[in-house]
């Protein structure tokens, strides 16, 4: 009347998988790398719209370069970031004639909706006076040509950053992530040029 035979399923959690390319995230102040759920998204790309005046984007959204002057590059990811997602930046272009580097944080604001006099010529300080923006700079020491830069938003709205995948440093707090933010990249000072890395 039944089955009455034992099937034996086999043991597979040891054998070895071919697995896709992931992205990762580390938890701060752990080491621990933990795979995450949007490693199926497409990695963020610069927003073709949104820019400061003096930006010029490539083809593929990829590389972001400011043109005359030392301000006017404020640029922002084109689609919302996820909390523990590193937005990856490789400085690929710095030129020592100005003072001040690159500004990084997160807006609550979706570029999508912001019209070209929405965008002011600084970061900070004109940007981060108004509600729902956070940024700071990144120290000069750190402003090398061919650096990488990471930063992402934990679930506590604490920004943190690395260079060149080192340990992690705490940059600001408060970043409200109970909504969709996107990445804010101000291409400011000395320096001229960064690329978007997956």
């Amino acid at each position: 009347m039944g089955n009455t035979g034992h099937k034996t399923l086999p043991d597979v959690s040891h054998q070895a998988r071919t697995v896709p390319t992931r992205q990762y995230y580390t938890l701060p102040n752990t080491g621990h790398e933990r795979r995450s759920l949007f490693a199926l998204a497409e990695p963020p790309r610069f927003h073709s719209q949104a820019r400061g005046k003096n930006i010029r984007l490539d083809h593929h959204f990829r590389k972001a370069s400011r043109k005359n002057s030392f301000c006017n590059g404020i640029t922002f990811t084109n689609r919302p970031v996820h909390l523990y997602e590193k937005v990856r930046l490789k400085l690929s272009s710095v030129h020592h004639g100005w003072s001040g580097a690159l500004r990084f944080g997160f807006t609550l604001h979706d570029p999508s909706q912001m019209s070209p006099d929405d965008i002011p010529k600084y970061a900070c300080p004109d940007l981060v006076t108004r509600p729902g923006y956070w940024a700071k700079a990144l120290p000069e020491r750190y402003a090398l040509k061919d650096n990488v830069l990471a930063f992402w938003v934990d679930r506590q709205g604490r920004v943190f950053y690395s260079i060149n995948d080192e340990e992690p440093i705490l940059f600001h707090c408060g970043v409200k992530v109970s909504g969709p933010f996107w990445g804010l990249i101000d291409v400011y000072g000395i320096t001229q040029e960064v690329q978007m890395l997956d």
